[in-house]
């Protein structure tokens, strides 16, 4: 049999809902007008790692870039299903976002839509879905 001491005092949990992925708010968007890739690529071309990476860094990174695949200067991210995806920066985004949804395409998708025919296409970018959930 249990006591309840009715004196004792429980702080409130306090819990934050967000809109979009959680994922999606902890990438860094892009920094001197390098690429969010820049570092996968420069690893898969070159073995070298970003300077002042930690040991964690280093490992990350060697994962990460088992899931890619370089040729020439365009860099693809294998999907589940083995298809290659070309990675976009940010201003090939934008444009794909904008012609997907406004132009020859023009099938004015939903958001969650919107990425999956992106991807159908052949394209992939780390904020892909919160970018469409922002431009829709």
């Amino acid at each position: 049999m249990a006591i309840i001491d009715c004196g004792a005092k429980i702080q409130p949990v306090s819990i934050e809902i967000r809109n979009s992925p959680s994922h999606c708010c902890s990438i860094e968007e892009e920094t001197d007008n390098k690429p969010w890739y820049t570092n996968i690529k420069r690893f898969i071309q070159h073995q070298e790692y970003p300077s002042g990476s930690s040991k964690i860094d280093k490992r990350t990174l060697r994962r990460m870039a088992i899931e890619y695949y370089i040729d020439g200067e365009i860099l693809y991210k294998r999907s589940f299903d083995g298809t290659l995806l070309r990675c976009l920066g940010d201003l090939e985004a934008n444009k794909a976002l904008k012609e997907v949804h406004e132009g020859i395409c023009a099938t004015h998708a939903n958001r969650h839509m919107m990425a999956r025919q992106l991807q159908k296409a052949g394209y992939f970018w780390l904020t892909m879905e919160k970018d469409c959930i922002n431009f829709v």
